[in-house]
């Protein structure tokens, strides 16, 4: 989860920089990492988020936008994956 928040982070980035080749690059990375998940044995029955996160991607990059979600509100959701990451790696 904390590579999907690096490139859900990336991806909003490049979104506000009008950099539309790099945005499309980080929703690919992001989007493989989505269909991993989906796909984990351990999440079965428990993917809600993970499909809403899909669906964040996908109107994010879609040229008329119905969801008003921003990059700090989901930086704001990722760092708790981020901070265990590096607990786990002894970083923090």
């Amino acid at each position: 989860m904390a590579n999907l928040g690096s490139d859900v982070s990336q991806l909003f980035s490049y979104l506000e920089k009008r950099e539309v080749s790099l945005a499309a690059s980080a929703a690919g990375r992001a989007r493989k990492i989505i269909a991993e998940l989906l796909t984990h044995t351990d999440l079965k029955g428990r993917t809600g988020e993970i499909e809403i996160l899909q669906t964040v991607i996908n109107d994010a990059l879609s040229p008329k936008r119905f969801l008003a979600v921003s990059k700090d509100e989901l930086e704001d959701y990722f760092m708790p994956f981020a901070l265990r990451a590096l607990r786990q790696k002894g970083l923090f």
